[in-house]
């Protein structure tokens, strides 16, 4: 290993990675605290709660199975078509939850959270960490080929959004041959580097474009009588009555 590539391996894996990690937390907070202000603004001047609770199960249904969204707003994704949808959904999840699960856990990585942030936790073992990892990326190589087959995601999600998927598994490729340099035609100390630099670009892009939500467009594009606004008139109330029915 050349010096080069050693003194970037440092600069990647510390004062990189805690700059990433520490954007990632503090946008993650804001978008957590802006939801979380937007939601109780809603509740406390909404006059009929059940309007305020159909906009909520919308926003929870569309972090979780938006297919079901789907349904209702595009007739093309009934029948056979909102049975793959609801799959799609299944495997987001599945994917989503490993691509939490594995770097939060696995030795390496707590390792590198203790050296830049001065804690440790327990640890996954090393075969479900590599199981895992093999099943993140499995699934999002499935949602990638899944959303492109989508006619309603393709008239909905903008083009690079079907690129998130191919994106947040470059870290866990570059995981798995750094964890097996066997396997890697390229240098084991070049594969480490080139892993810490795409999980810090995930890191940062995380809060900021909708890596780990199953829908990159915004509820109320699809839905507008989901936006939270109170009913302040006829007009206004006709539409929202009708939605909640």
């Amino acid at each position: 290993m050349s010096e080069t590539v050693q003194l970037m391996l440092d600069f990647a894996e510390g004062p990189v990675f805690r700059f990433a990690f520490a954007l990632m937390v503090l946008g993650a907070l804001r978008a957590v605290l802006v939801g979380l202000s937007d939601t109780v603004a809603a509740y406390v001047t909404h006059e009929d709660r059940r309007v305020f609770w159909h906009k909520f199960r919308l926003r929870v249904l569309w972090l979780t199975f938006p297919s079901f969204v789907l349904r209702r707003a595009r007739p093309r994704c009934r029948g056979a078509m909102f049975a793959y949808h609801v799959g799609l959904c299944f495997t987001s999840l599945v994917f989503r939850f490993s691509a939490i699960l594995v770097p939060a856990f696995m030795v390496e990585h707590v390792y590198l959270w203790e050296r830049g942030l001065g804690v440790a936790w327990g640890t996954l073992p090393p075969g479900i960490a590599d199981g895992l990892s093999l099943v993140t990326i499995v699934a999002g190589l499935a949602l990638f080929l899944g959303r492109l087959y989508s006619p309603a995601l393709r008239e909905i999600e903008p083009p690079w959004s079907f690129l998130k998927p191919l994106l947040l598994i470059l870290p866990f490729v570059t995981g798995m041959l750094a964890m097996h340099p066997t396997w890697s035609p390229v240098d084991y100390h070049v594969v480490r580097l080139l892993h810490a630099l795409s999980a810090a670009v995930i890191f940062v892009m995380i809060p900021f474009a909708r890596m780990l939500t199953c829908m990159h467009m915004p509820l109320t594009r699809v839905l507008p009588e989901a936006e939270w606004r109170v009913a302040t008139g006829a007009a206004v109330e006709a539409p929202l009555a009708s939605a909640s029915e």
